[in-house]
């Protein structure tokens, strides 16, 4: 199970990556260069948020209780929460980006998200069940 989570997580955030990618090449030459670097930062908040969480949740054990597994949830989902809203500041206030091209790369992390999760949850990896009769 902890091995599937793994591979589901370094799937999550390879999609992540790549459709920030490609968000902020969309963007750089056609909205400019401020646009684009934007984009780019917006995307690496993201994926920077994402990062913090997986990292917590890589960290349990097979052992680990159903409470413990919800405990460690939510606990990578608030320092995701507090990663991105820092990362947000920093861009705007010290680098003064665009807040529109650093959503539109944010938004882009969080499709790349929803595609990473939807082998799993179409049930790529589940467990064969043997065919009956044998």
């Amino acid at each position: 199970m902890f091995e599937s989570m793994r591979k589901s997580a370094m799937r999550l955030i390879l999609a992540q990556a790549a459709a920030g990618s490609v968000a902020s090449a969309v963007a750089w030459p056609v909205f400019g260069q401020q646009a684009g670097a934007a984009t780019l930062s917006g995307a690496g908040v993201g994926l920077l948020g994402s990062l913090f969480m997986v990292a917590g949740l890589l960290r349990l054990r097979s052992s680990a209780t159903p409470g413990q597994m919800l405990a460690r949830l939510l606990l990578g989902e608030t320092a995701k929460l507090v990663v991105c809203a820092a990362g947000f500041a920093v861009c705007i206030i010290v680098f003064g980006l665009t807040f529109l091209g650093l959503l539109a790369g944010f938004i882009a992390t969080l499709l790349g998200y929803w595609a990473g999760l939807l082998p799993a949850v179409l049930g790529e990896g589940a467990p064969r069940a043997a065919p009956a009769g044998r």
